[in-house]
Parts: structure tokens; sequence; C-alpha cells
């Protein structure tokens, strides 16, 4: 049997089609190998083809041992929590709200209303999420750059007709919040193309590093000083972790130590910025109001039980207060009122369950053979690990930004871009015995 009639037998034996080429091509190393050995034995080139291909085995046994390893492969227990973590929010939202609106002897309609439309979404998100695991995340990677120009044709599009006014006032803040939110999905793009730069050298890392400045304008435009904070750090870690696993083919050390020069001054530029929102890491630069919710924030906490109720009223700066008449039982203090109103063990056992399903994504991201899966899936683990971390710091009031994002916020776009980071990660996951690197 030549080589030719060996693969195709073997390939027939392989149910995802996506997976023969890397199988061929891992065999076709195998057989070149065991020629070698032969040849420098002495046999004739013909005989010893004939001899390598023999001593692979029989092709349909060795097919069907390859499918049971180059096959998808989806991580349902990560699924399955995602799952029961959205739910648990869903529900201890209404809940928080429901009891809110008795406490305020308001009727619960609004908050039906509400919670139907934040079911949808959350329902929309999660199907996203299942469907782009179903999908190569080489595809985006491999048209990443075109999805990005696209990505910095909507920012002119803002700049021009919403931010100059153009268009009035009707559109504008939901577009930009829409331009916010699709900087999180730059992420998983980004690292498409600073792995497309992939053994170009300085130049390769330049243009790398340029392609930043979509994200950089976005955030510009949005002008929350804390976000912009988390996006420079974020950026700044994942162009070193490109760096460090040998992406660009340069010296680490040196630029390492340029990357980050770079980033705290940049830092230091963001803080030291007229015009921007100030809340969110020196107290000093919260204003009187941010900190006095601050303080009440801590005082909320400091009266919380560690299980169980701490009742409606709770005695904040001398005054005795209904809890809910302090902050808005809101995704933005979900964590707060569930320490309030089921005790800080709950509401640290959500922190912790939620922390270790994002820190697992991560892991399993840097884990994989692939170098431009893991890129991805390191990026896209940063973006969710940091700002749940931010999200979690706000509700324990160690911070007070005016706005950050939360992986499991129900905040309409907000948490549809959280599925599609999830489900980029899972297809990650699901993919990485079968894609090659484009």
């Amino acid at each position: 049997m030549n080589r030719q009639e060996y693969m195709e037998i073997l390939s027939g034996q392989i149910r995802c089609r996506q997976a023969v080429p890397l199988v061929i091509k891992e065999l076709e190393v195998h057989i070149e190998e065991q020629k070698a050995d032969f040849l420098a034995e002495g046999m004739p080139e013909s005989e010893a083809e004939e001899m390598a291909v023999k001593e692979m085995g029989d092709p349909v046994e060795v097919g069907i041992w390859m499918d049971g390893i180059h096959r998808p492969k989806m991580n349902w227990g990560i699924i399955l929590l995602i799952g029961l973590l959205s739910a648990a929010g869903l529900m201890a939202w209404y809940g928080l709200n429901i009891r809110a609106a008795g406490s305020a002897g308001q009727t619960a309609g609004s908050t039906g209303y509400l919670f139907i439309r934040y079911l949808a979404y959350t329902a929309a998100g999660f199907l996203a999420m299942v469907g782009i695991c179903y999908m190569d995340y080489t595809w985006f990677a491999a048209r990443a750059k075109k999805i990005m120009l696209v990505y910095c044709g909507v920012i002119l599009f803002y700049l021009f007709f919403i931010d100059f006014g153009r268009l009035g006032d009707v559109f504008a803040d939901g577009i930009r919040d829409a331009v916010w939110l699709m900087a999180f999905l730059f992420l998983p793009l980004y690292c498409g193309v600073l792995y497309s730069y992939r053994g170009q050298g300085i130049l390769g890392f330049a243009k790398g590093a340029a392609w930043m400045i979509p994200i950089v304008v976005s955030q510009l435009i949005y002008r929350n000083r804390l976000e912009m904070l988390i996006f420079v750090f974020v950026l700044a870690v994942v162009l070193s972790y490109a760096v460090g696993t040998g992406t660009f083919c340069i010296p680490v050390k040196r630029t390492l130590l340029g990357i980050w020069t770079a980033a705290a001054l940049l830092s230091a530029g963001i803080m030291g910025t007229d015009g921007l929102t100030s809340y969110g890491i020196i107290p000093e630069m919260y204003g009187d109001f941010m900190a006095h919710s601050q303080s009440m924030l801590r005082e909320i906490l400091a009266g919380s039980r560690a299980l169980g109720s701490a009742g409606e009223n709770m005695s904040i700066q001398g005054e005795l207060l209904e809890v809910t008449e302090i902050f808005p039982v809101g995704s933005e203090f979900l964590l707060t009122y569930t320490a309030v109103h089921f005790g800080i063990f709950v509401s640290a056992v959500a922190i912790l369950v939620t922390g270790a399903l994002l820190l697992r994504l991560l892991l399993l991201s840097v884990k994989q053979k692939n170098r431009l899966g893991r890129l991805m899936g390191f990026g896209c683990g940063m973006m969710l690990l940091v700002h749940g971390a931010g999200y979690a710091l706000g509700n324990m009031g160690v911070i007070m930004p005016e706005k950050v994002y939360c992986p499991f916020a129900m905040d309409r776009l907000g948490v549809i871009v959280t599925y599609v980071l999830f489900g980029i990660m899972l297809s990650i996951y699901r993919y990485q015995n079968i894609s090659e690197a484009y």
C-alpha cells in the first residue's frame, strides 16, 4: 500500500473533516522520520517509503484512534456553571428589587418588566455564547484586521455625526455606550492582529502596538478614568505576554521595560488629565459626593450580618435609613445588597465562585498548545478577570467608580458582550485538538 492510499483510508475514519489536514500533516512527519531511518540503513527509497507506511499500522485502526483524539471537545461543565451563575444573578436581582419595591410601597410591575427584559438579554447572550462555541476561533483571527477596520468606521461615525451633534442627542448615549462596549470585543481581535505579525521582529511589534489606537480613541470618547487605566493595564499585560512567549522574536527584557514604562507614563497622564471622570483610584480625587457614597457603602457592609438579613433599616452616619434609599438596587451594587439581605458569607461565596470560573477559563486558555488560541484566550480572560475584580472591589467600598464593566451585569449590551467573550474562550477549548494557527 502506498502513502496516498494509506492516507485516503485513514482520513475516511475521521468524522471531523476540519481535523483531517492536521492529522495528515502529523502522520506525514512520522512517515518521513521513519523513512529517513530506513534510508540510513541503506534501503532503496521506494522500499523505504513502503516500509515506513507499513510501520504506521492498520490505517482503519489508526484512523479510529486519531478520530478519538482530533475532534471537538465541548466543556459542558463550564457552560453549565455559567448558566447557573446567570440564573442566580437574575433571581438575586429580582428578589432584591421585589423587596425594595415592597418596602417602598410600590407594585412589582416595573420590576417584573425589567426582569423579563434582562432575562431576554441573558438568554440571547447565552445562546450567542453556545453558537460561538461551535465556530472556529481562527475564523475571527484570520479576519481580525477587517473587523477592526469596521470598528474604526463606527468610531469615526460616532465622532463625526454624534459627538459633533449632527444627529442630535437622541441616540448619543446609546451609541456612546455601544462604542465603549465594543472595545471589550476588541481584545480577542487585537490578539489575532498581534499574532499575524509573529516573527517580524521590531517592525511587527510596532505594527501590533499601533493597532491599540482604536481602543484608545474609544476610551477617550467615553472619558471614564478608571476604565482607561484598566485598559492600559490589560493591553500592557497582553502585549507583554505576546513578547514573553516569543511571538515577535525580539529581546524580551528590554521590550518589557519599554512596554511598562510607556504604560506608567500613560497612566500618569490619565490621572493628571482634567475633564475625565475622577472616580476610582485615589480617594482625594473622588469629590465630596463619591467620597460620601463610599463611606456609606462601607457602613452598610459593616452593619451586615455574616449570615442572614440585616433588616430593612440601618443606622448610617447616625441616621436610621432604609437601605434601598441609599443606593439603587441595580446591577452595580448587586453584591452589596446580597450581603445586606442574605449575609456577607453568601456574597463572599458569589465572589469566590465567579472568580474561580474566570480564573479557570484563563488557565484553560494559557494551557493551549496552539499559540494563537493561547494569546486570544489570555486576552479575553484578563479582560474579564480584571473587570470582575474591579466590580467586587467597588461593591466592597474599596474603590468607587462612576461605572465599571461587570462580567455578569444585566445591562443589555454588556451581558451579551460577556457571553461573546465566554464563547470565544470556550471555542478555543473546543477546537484545541483540531485547529492550527492560520
